[in-house]
């Protein structure tokens, strides 16, 4: 169990009794929130009769039902599952630091209900700054993203002045062709299979393992994660695997609309942070890893067409991607100084509560990715002709 934090208590209990326009009552967190009866009432002032019946006197387990119908008027609010604590976390004491997370959960999903005009609890959300792509461009695929970030990793432009025959691993497609977009798709995960570990004839460094030498984070406003950090010594382990689900290129601009899916991606490194992650407080520096699995991603790239020693090339000036992610593993070492106890109890919470987590961090990864994506496509296209992929390119 996650060690308890009076200051946060306090906070989510004050919030409490100004929801419900009531003094706070003098007693202990716990012993004023176990019968359920105030969390009840929270709710139907949140929804008005949500709940109906709330049981004032009674059993143990007449109580505990009380827990039960705030849960799932909790959920039904909009709170993650995930994020709500047990029954017995609060009825027999079991786990109060979780209860009191599940209540900074609620505090955040206020902010989603535009009728709630009550006092707020914690950080505010950071609004929503989707890039809109059409329904035919997404193909049905969802994500979300956003954030200010840099990766210092230059792509080369150096160039390649002896360009030779089209490799056997590139195919030429035409974009008169009926099938140009299955064989568009077919060509770049030709590409992305052949050369992960690297294509000196064409200048290209090893894609998998990819070291990146730093990748600066900064987040900062009123947002659920506030960080700065920075990463060094990275390897990332995974792209390697990459699966072109989809790919599609524009007849006249030539921006690309690509599917993709990474059943695993790993990231290794040396950190430095001093931030919050939703209302953990976060200090540290030393080794970590990120471990995520089932990454699908829709990237949409942003390409000109320049000439160069009798060449068109492809010149990815921006990527925009959306992404879901299926799972989070992390580990961050010497937290607080290498004091043990808070270090292995805020990863034991980071990874129990990995989807949160993993929202709260959405536009830090989406920005990891379009970067990394931006260096990987313009080292690829700086040196291999787009007339090797498009074999009817018009001046």
């Amino acid at each position: 169990m996650s060690k308890r934090n009076k200051e946060l208590e306090s906070e989510v209990f004050n919030w409490i009794f100004q929801v419900l326009g009531e003094p706070a009552p003098k007693g202990e967190f716990e012993d004023v929130l176990r019968d359920g009866v105030v969390l009840c009432n929270l709710m139907n002032k949140l929804t008005p009769g949500c709940i109906k019946k709330i049981q004032t006197k009674g059993t143990n387990f007449q109580l505990m039902e009380n827990i039960q119908r705030f849960q799932a008027a909790a959920k039904n609010y909009g709170v993650p599952q995930e994020e709500i604590f047990q029954t017995a976390d609060l009825f027999e004491r079991r786990n109060i630091p979780q209860v009191v997370l599940s209540l900074f959960a609620l505090g955040r999903i206020t902010q989603k209900h535009p009728e709630f005009t009550g006092p707020s609890l914690g950080p505010k959300m950071a609004d929503k700054n989707e890039r809109t792509f059409t329904d035919a461009q997404l193909r049905a695929h969802e994500g979300e993203l956003n954030l200010q970030m840099g990766y210092n990793k230059g792509a080369s432009q150096s160039g390649h002045g002896g360009f030779g025959n089209t490799p056997d691993y590139v195919k030429t497609c035409f974009k008169k062709d009926p099938e140009f977009i299955n064989c568009s798709t077919h060509s770049v995960q030709s590409l992305f299979d052949a050369i992960p570990k690297g294509e000196p004839a064409f200048g290209l460094e090893p894609l998998d393992p990819l070291k990146v030498p730093k990748i600066k984070i900064l987040q900062g406003g009123g947002g659920p994660v506030t960080v700065n950090a920075s990463l060094t010594n990275v390897t990332v382990v995974g792209f390697g695997k990459m699966q072109v689900l989809y790919n599609s290129v524009d007849p006249v601009t030539y921006d690309f609309l690509t599917k993709l899916r990474l059943e695993r991606l790993r990231i290794d490194g040396l950190y430095e942070l001093l931030g919050r992650i939703l209302v953990i407080p976060l200090r540290g520096k030393g080794s970590c890893w990120f471990d995520a699995k089932n990454i699908d991603i829709v990237a949409k790239s942003d390409v000109t067409l320049v000439k160069r020693d009798g060449f068109h090339f492809y010149n990815v000036t921006a990527i925009h991607v959306k992404f879901g992610i299926g799972g989070l593993k992390l580990h961050m070492g010497n937290l607080f100084d290498g004091i043990k106890a808070l270090e292995d109890s805020t990863n034991a919470y980071l990874n129990a509560n990995w989807r949160p987590v993993a929202e709260s961090l959405n536009p830090i990864l989406s920005k990891t990715i379009e970067d990394i994506m931006l260096d990987i496509l313009k080292k690829m296209f700086d040196n291999i002709p787009a007339d090797y992929f498009i074999g009817d390119i018009e001046d």
